[in-house]
C-alpha cells in the first residue's frame, strides 16, 4: 500500500472511531510503528482536529479531551505508578473522594484488593465497579446524569449532593496545570465536581501526568495555594519546583 493511501484510511480510521492507537494501525497495515508515528505526524500537522499523543492519535472533541477509552489505555506505567504513591498515603478508616479521572480509576483497582475498611465517595462509574465487589469498602456513589465521555455523573444534583458530603482526602485530576490559574479543566461540569471535592476535603492531593504541565484549560477547578500535594511521573524544570515550593504544595515525582 502507498504511503499517501495508507494515512487516507488511517484518516477515515480516525473520523470513524475517533482514536486509535500506534500497535493496532501497525498490525492493520502490516507496517512497523515507526512508519505509523511518521504517518500520524504527517496527519495531525495537515489536520488540526486530528491530535498526535504517545502511543496513538485521536480526533479532537468539542472538549479537547482525548476519547475516556483511548485515555484509559494510555500512558498506563505512568498512571500505575501514580496510582501506588498515592496509595501510600490512604490510612485504615479514611473518607476518600475519588474523581472519574483514569488516573484515580488505577487508585481504585489498588484499594479494591487492599482489605482496608474505607469510605469512597465518587462520581465515577469504572470506580464504582471496581469497588462494588469488595468486602471491606462503603462506597458512596454520587448520582447524576450519566456522560459516556467520562463514563460518569454530572449535573446539578450531583453538586447537590457534594454539598453536603466531606472527606479526609480527595484525589482529583485535571486537564492542566497553570501557574497563574492553578488547576484547570475542559470540561465545565467534571470541573465543578472536582471543585467541589477539593473544597470538602481536609487533604487534598492532585494526580497529573507531566504533559499537562504549563497548560490551561477553560474551566478552574482550584488554586495551587490550596493544594498538599501533587503526584507527577516526572521532575518538571526548576521553575516549577520554585512554584511549588512558594505554594507550599509537595511535588511527589512517582518512579
Amino acid at each position: 500500500m502507498l504511503c499517501v493511501d495508507r494515512e487516507n484510511s488511517i484518516k477515515q480510521i480516525l473520523y470513524k472511531q475517533n482514536s486509535v492507537t500506534v500497535s493496532e494501525l501497525s498490525c492493520m497495515f502490516g507496517v512497523s510503528g515507526e512508519t505509523i508515528r511518521r504517518d500520524l505526524q504527517r496527519i495531525s500537522a495537515e489536520d488540526p482536529m486530528i491530535v498526535r499523543v504517545h502511543g496513538g492519535a485521536y480526533r479532537a472533541t468539542p472538549d479537547g479531551e482525548a476519547p475516556y477509552n483511548f485515555r484509559q489505555s494510555s500512558m498506563i506505567d505512568e498512571k500505575k505508578r501514580i496510582a501506588a504513591r498515592c496509595f501510600q498515603e490512604i490510612e485504615e478508616g479514611d473518607f476518600l473522594f475519588l474523581d472519574s479521572s483514569t488516573t484515580t480509576l488505577y487508585l481504585s483497582k489498588l484499594i479494591a484488593t487492599s482489605g482496608l475498611e474505607l469510605t469512597v465517595m465518587t462520581n465515577s462509574l469504572g470506580v464504582l465497579n471496581e469497588l462494588c465487589a469488595s468486602d471491606s469498602v462503603r462506597i458512596i456513589a454520587l448520582g447524576g446524569r450519566y456522560t459516556d465521555r467520562s463514563h460518569s455523573f454530572v449535573g446539578h444534583s450531583t453538586l447537590a449532593e457534594l454539598s453536603g458530603l466531606f472527606a479526609g482526602k480527595a484525589f482529583v485530576s485535571c486537564s492542566g496545570l497553570d501557574m497563574t490559574f492553578g488547576l484547570t479543566h475542559s470540561d465545565e461540569e467534571e470541573a465543578a465536581i472536582r471543585s467541589a471535592m477539593l473544597r470538602n476535603s481536609k487533604e487534598r492531593y492532585v494526580l497529573i501526568d507531566s504533559k499537562k504541565f504549563g497548560r490551561c484549560k477553560t474551566h478552574g477547578i482550584m488554586s495551587m495555594d490550596d493544594v498538599n500535594a501533587v503526584f507527577t511521573d516526572a521532575a518538571p524544570d526548576e521553575h516549577w519546583l520554585s512554584f511549588f515550593k512558594e505554594h507550599e504544595a509537595r511535588l511527589i515525582v512517582c518512579k
